[in-house]
């Protein structure tokens, strides 16, 4: 019984420092956003809500996974990874490498002999996050802004107007 409550005694006084060398900070966020792709057989675009999760580490080295509805030319999905850098302070701008797979409605043209485009569409790119502030608490960014290519041709341009994180 002693030795257990040794171990307890242990493990509960170790998560102050356990806390204090955290060297990864989750952030699960919401976002509203806006994409369009453009490639020479697909043209996908819309308007809507995002959810995802930003991870920082202690080096300022940032991840970011997100999955979005968007409304405008039918219903699309777009699902985003990132990886990338963050200035430390309140202010924290950063730039990031990104990979995008565009699932859902779009506008296709059928090739020659009458195959239709593969699903999803693809693009890599990069992203700013200029208007960046980090609080105790969370983050708030403002007017994201991304670019990236893909096959045939494929361009794609994305947005987001507001970003909200929590710290977990």
């Amino acid at each position: 019984m002693r030795r257990i409550f040794i171990i307890i005694s242990i493990i509960l006084a170790s998560f102050p420092v356990a806390n204090a060398q955290k060297s990864i900070t989750w952030a699960p966020f919401l976002h509203q956003t806006g994409m369009y792709y453009s490639s020479d057989n697909i043209t996908s675009d819309g308007f809507g809500l995002g959810v995802g999760v930003h991870l920082l580490h202690k080096s300022q080295i940032a991840g970011q996974a997100d999955v979005n509805i968007l409304w405008g030319n039918g219903n699309a999905v777009s699902t985003r990874l990132a990886l990338g850098y963050e200035k430390k302070g309140n202010w924290t701008p950063g730039i990031y490498g990104t990979f995008n797979l565009i699932w859902g409605q779009r506008v296709e043209l059928l090739s020659e002999t009458g195959e239709k485009p593969p699903m999803p569409a693809w693009a890599a790119g990069i992203r700013i996050t200029p208007l960046k502030f980090q609080t105790k608490i969370g983050y708030v960014s403002a007017l994201e802004l991304g670019y990236g290519f893909g096959p045939e041709k494929g361009m794609s341009l994305e947005f987001s107007m507001l970003a909200i994180g929590i710290n977990l």
